[in-house]
């Protein structure tokens, strides 16, 4: 059954990517760091892509809020209920996607108890997610994601948000 998952993720990845490719979309996303008690790390692994890890996000919708949209990413994601404010904004960046232009708003969350990521088994994109260690982000079975790198070390260093993604 994860094998035709992953299949099928590949293939809406690829029919997305063929649509935005015409359309020329002006794309609005958001992630968001999720800090627990520990200093451990949310991070999401995709079933298929360039980089298996990332910290939770996705598509901003016509009309949300980025911080509504952050939360929704994060339960999709993670099965996680983890509120967002407007006041967690860590930054915004531009053309963070490789192909299509893009704004991209990152939020930071530090959770004051440690809970459990439950992903959903029959979720076409995400194929496992959980709290990681700092100090194994780079010791894991695949790649996280540079620019998610770098907005986890700007968040658990309490840094400024860089220029660029």
């Amino acid at each position: 059954m994860q094998l035709l998952l992953a299949i099928a993720y590949i293939a809406a990845r690829w029919a997305r990517d063929v649509v935005w490719a015409i359309q020329r979309p002006h794309l609005r996303g958001v992630r968001v760091v999720v800090v627990d008690p520990h200093g451990a790390v949310l991070l999401v692994r995709h079933r298929a892509g360039p980089y298996a890890w990332v910290i939770p996000g996705g598509g901003i919708d016509a009309g949300e809020a980025g911080h509504v949209a952050a939360s929704r990413e994060i339960f999709e994601e993670s099965g996680l209920h983890i509120p967002v404010t407007a006041t967690d904004l860590h930054g915004s960046f531009g053309e963070a996607h490789p192909r299509h232009p893009c704004t991209t708003v990152v939020y930071a969350v530090t959770l004051a108890q440690v809970q459990t990521p439950q992903p959903s088994p029959w979720s076409l994109e995400i194929a496992a997610a959980r709290f990681v260690p700092i100090t194994q982000l780079t010791s894991l079975d695949d790649s996280v994601e540079p620019g998610c790198l770098r907005r986890i070390t700007e968040v658990c260093a309490a840094q400024p948000a860089a220029t660029s993604w």
